[in-house]
C-alpha cells in the first residue's frame, strides 16, 4: 500500500516539475542518426545491462559520443570502458521516493545531449526522471505501463528473453 502511495507522488512530483513538453514538432526521419552526444541509461537489471552492450557497439561503430548512465558499482562491467564517459551515481543518490537526490539532479541539469536512451525495460521512476532532467530533444525508451509520457519516442517490445528485446529495440532505433 505504502510502496503504491510512494509511487503514486513520485510520479505526481516528475509531471509536475521535470516532464518536458516539447513545444516544437520533432522530426523522427533519421534524428538519431544525426545526433552526436547520446547519454544512455543502462538498465539496472543485472542479466538486461549486458544484454544492452549491443547498443554501446552500434553507437560506438557508428562514432557518436557516448555518455553512460549508470551505478557506480558497475562501472568496472563496462567493456572498453575508456571510449565512454561516464555519469555515475551511488544508492545514496536515490531518495525515498526513488527520485535523483538534489546533488545528483543539479548535476544532470547542466548536461546538454542530442538525444537519451533509456535501456530500462521494467517501470522505474527513477530512470524516467532522470531522463527528462537532462536538456535533450529526443527521448527514447521501452514501453512501460505509467512510463510512456516520459518519452517522445517509445519503443513496445513484448519479447521475454532480454536478448532478443534489445536485438529488436536496436533494429527500431537503427530506423531512426
Amino acid at each position: 500500500m505504502f510502496e503504491k502511495l510512494k509511487k503514486n507522488i513520485a510520479h505526481f512530483i516528475v509531471k509536475r516539475k521535470y516532464l518536458k513538453q516539447n513545444a516544437n514538432t520533432i522530426c523522427y526521419n533519421e534524428f538519431l542518426t544525426n545526433s552526436h552526444n547520446i547519454l544512455l541509461i543502462m538498465p539496472k537489471n543485472e542479466k538486461e545491462f549486458f544484454n544492452a552492450f549491443d547498443i554501446l557497439r552500434y553507437y560506438q561503430v557508428h562514432k557518436k559520443n557516448i555518455t553512460l548512465f549508470l551505478p557506480e558499482h558497475k562501472y568496472n562491467s563496462v567493456p572498453e570502458k575508456e571510449k565512454y564517459k561516464y555519469i555515475s551515481y551511488s544508492l545514496f543518490q536515490i531518495t525515498r521516493l526513488n527520485l535523483p537526490n538534489k546533488s545528483l539532479r543539479n548535476k544532470l541539469k547542466n548536461i546538454e545531449i542530442d538525444a537519451v536512451i533509456d535501456l530500462n525495460r521494467s517501470e522505474e521512476i527513477f530512470f524516467s526522471t532522470v531522463t527528462n532532467i537532462v536538456k535533450s530533444k529526443m527521448r527514447v525508451g521501452f514501453k512501460r505501463d505509467l512510463m510512456d509520457i516520459y518519452y517522445n519516442l517509445v519503443i513496445d517490445q513484448k519479447q521475454d528473453d532480454p536478448e532478443l528485446a534489445f536485438k529488436g529495440f536496436l533494429a527500431t532505433l537503427q530506423m531512426f
